[in-house]
């Protein structure tokens, strides 16, 4: 290969080699980064007042890692410690032997309340009231037919809920003094329920509660029988 002078054509006076520059390493992958020592570590052991970031620190750096991931320590109690225990007795007073008087406890008994309705055209909406208890827990609702019971609290309630369809769920956060809604469409026709707390929210609470019974069955119903059981609460 002739030399580079002659390729050129041209003088070289003035020109000298040079060393190529070295460039800098780049920098490791994401993968081959490795945790150095906790700056702010100053014992091998955790610290008296434990937090998550000093429990768990790591240590890649040296020849040998290190790593130290200690759970939070589970709260026990205190020996020596009182325990409280509070206990509601539900009771009444009453009349005792002829020392005069005395108390006796008493407890919760479930009651029922029924409605008839003669006939239920398709669609039709039923809206009546029935005397409960101003506050309750339901146990359990008994139709003998297809359809669909609500219970309010207040007749506000009942009125502004009567447009809302069949299996359309309430505005979310909107409607208020909906006990429960329930749809009767597979027999037998009941349901249980294990925590639902109703009561009454009239201006001066009474024991009405506002019932409204839909015909969703799409065919005519006759004698249509509903039975509510609840446990009362208040009076």
């Amino acid at each position: 290969m002739p030399p580079l002078k002659s390729m050129l054509k041209k003088s070289l006076d003035g020109f000298a080699p040079v060393e190529s520059p070295v460039l800098p390493s780049a920098p490791p992958l994401i993968s081959e980064r490795v945790p150095g020592p906790n700056p702010y570590r100053r014992c091998p052991l955790p610290p008296l007042s434990s937090s998550p970031d000093s429990l768990r620190q790591f240590d890649e750096s040296g020849t040998i890692p290190a790593r130290r991931i200690i759970p939070l320590p589970a709260q026990v109690a205190g020996q020596g410690g009182t325990t409280v225990t509070n206990t509601t007795v539900i009771g009444q007073s009453g009349g005792g032997s002829s020392s005069g008087g005395g108390s006796k406890s008493t407890s919760l008994i479930s009651a029922t309340v029924g409605l008839q309705i003669a006939a239920l055209a398709p669609g039709q909406i039923f809206k009546t009231s029935v005397q409960m208890s101003k506050s309750f827990q339901l146990l359990q609702i008994t139709t003998n037919k297809p359809v669909e019971v609500r219970l309010y609290s207040n007749s506000i309630a009942q009125s502004s809920d009567s447009v809302r369809p069949t299996d359309t769920p309430p505005p979310f956060e909107v409607s208020s003094g909906i006990i429960t809604d329930v749809v009767f469409d597979t027999s037998p026709y009941t349901w249980s329920w294990q925590n639902r707390v109703g009561a009454n929210a009239d201006s001066v609470p009474t024991p009405t509660i506002y019932v409204t019974i839909v015909n969703s069955s799409g065919a005519n119903l006759n004698s249509v029988g509903l039975t509510i059981t609840y446990l009362p609460l208040e009076s």
